[in-house]
């Protein structure tokens, strides 16, 4: 799955993580700073989420850590 603005809203405060864990450091958490959502990653990182699933700098994850 690709975490972008749409699916972001829903996982505010929720961790994402991969089975294979390449390109990133994972678990990232989903934030959201004045009303615009972000993830963090575990080194504490924050990146603006994309704006459509299509994007080229969109977030892979295969299940969410509560």
């Amino acid at each position: 799955m690709r975490l972008y603005q749409g699916n972001a809203k829903e996982l505010v405060g929720k961790k994402i993580d991969c089975n294979r864990r390449i390109g990133g450091y994972y678990p990232m958490k989903v934030i959201e700073i004045n009303g615009i959502p972000y993830v963090k990653d575990a080194v504490g990182v924050c990146m603006p989420i994309p704006e459509k699933e299509t994007d080229f700098n969109c977030v892979y994850f295969d299940f969410i850590v509560n």
